[in-house]
């Protein structure tokens, strides 16, 4: 048996029905799938259940476990990512509970293709259980990169391109340089001060312009590197590699990878993911693998238009015959066929962008 384990609150609930309609698909060699839903106990959530339960196969069933939680917090801050735990929790000690062969995590946004269970079960079996947690990639909530690639737990997520490999001007090399210098008057002690430097400094440096592209940097010595693109660049359909980090979007656990998914510790601090990947998994040397031959679909929010979604579809490349196979996002309107949908000029698929400046 498969436990399916989602959590939305209802500001997250705007690509529930499309994900149900493909989780369907991907079910449909199961014996037997669980849909654990943890949220809000609000309309969309319910619509999302009942919805479940019309498409789901006979043998096949959903259950909503329902609480208390704020909606609407800033992305990514302490708050919002405790909740995001808590919801986990509820929904992983059901998995436990159910004695799930398998425990498939999904984010509300995010689509799998009807191959992505499959793949991920046949990673899970390769070699004997090499891997313990199979993932298949989507794009990050900026539209960007996909997620999987290479970190280290001082680091979770390694940078794609490391400070010696940008064109640093001067100024901000003399910065650096006088930040250094104070660090040593504080005798390797840093205050809060040196701290808030250090962060400015380090987002200065990291919108500096790479050397050249990832291959050229690579040229002078293979490094590991954060993001998909940089770790495995241009890499696709075919493909199976390990991954030191995964998030929680489209992540196939075996019983043991699952037993260890528990969020005790965790102030908030990073993303709750992360947290299981480097405190949990990690330390039992558990292997993540990623599965770039069957990406996800990623239902991302218009980061300057309150209410506006974006899809971003991925798929691999056709037409060009020296990239055939390699991943692709291409941004789309979001509509994901539910009742009360209506055509609107605005759902246009594309970013807002800052109107240029005058004068």
């Amino acid at each position: 048996m498969i436990a399916v384990t989602i959590c939305s609150t209802r500001s997250y609930a705007y690509a529930l029905i499309a994900q149900a309609r493909k989780i369907v698909a991907c079910i449909e060699r199961e014996p037997r799938a669980v849909v654990i839903l943890v949220g809000d106990n609000s309309p969309e959530i319910q619509k999302a259940r009942k919805f479940y339960e019309s498409v789901l196969p006979a043998e096949s069933s959903v259950e909503l476990f329902t609480g208390k939680y704020e909606d609407g917090l800033p992305n990514y801050k302490n708050a919002a990512q405790l909740i995001i735990a808590r919801m986990r929790s509820i929904a992983f000690d059901r998995a436990r509970q159910l004695q799930a062969d398998l425990c498939w995590s999904l984010d509300s946004d995010v689509l799998p293709q009807p191959n992505a269970l499959r793949v991920m079960k046949q990673m899970l079996e390769f070699d004997d259980g090499f891997y313990s947690v199979s993932t298949c990639p989507y794009p990050s909530q900026g539209g960007g990169a996909f997620l999987g690639g290479r970190g280290i737990p001082e680091r979770p997520i390694l940078p794609d391109f490391y400070d010696d490999e940008r064109e640093i001007p001067e100024d901000l090399k003399k910065k650096i340089d006088q930040h250094q210098a104070r660090l040593k008057k504080l005798k390797g002690q840093p205050d809060a001060k040196w701290k808030q430097q250090y962060q400015e400094l380090s987002k200065a440096v990291q919108q500096c312009k790479p050397i050249g592209n990832v291959f050229f940097c690579n040229s002078k010595g293979f490094r590991r590197r954060g993001w998909m693109h940089a770790a495995y660049p241009e890499i696709g359909i075919g493909a199976v590699v390990p991954s030191d980090w995964c998030g929680f979007g489209c992540t196939l656990m075996n019983k043991r990878a699952l037993s260890l998914a528990q969020f005790d510790g965790y102030d908030g601090s990073g993303t709750e993911d992360l947290y299981v990947v480097w405190k949990r998994w990690y330390r039992a040397s558990l292997r993540i693998n990623v599965i770039p031959h069957s990406p996800c679909d990623h239902v991302i929010r218009d980061p300057k238009r309150k209410g506006k979604f974006i899809l971003c579809q991925a798929y691999h490349e056709s037409k060009d015959s020296e990239c055939v196979g390699h991943l692709r996002i291409e941004p789309r309107p979001w509509y994901q066929q539910a009742d009360g949908e209506k055509f609107a000029e605005a759902n246009d698929g594309q970013m807002t962008r800052e109107k240029a400046c005058k004068g």
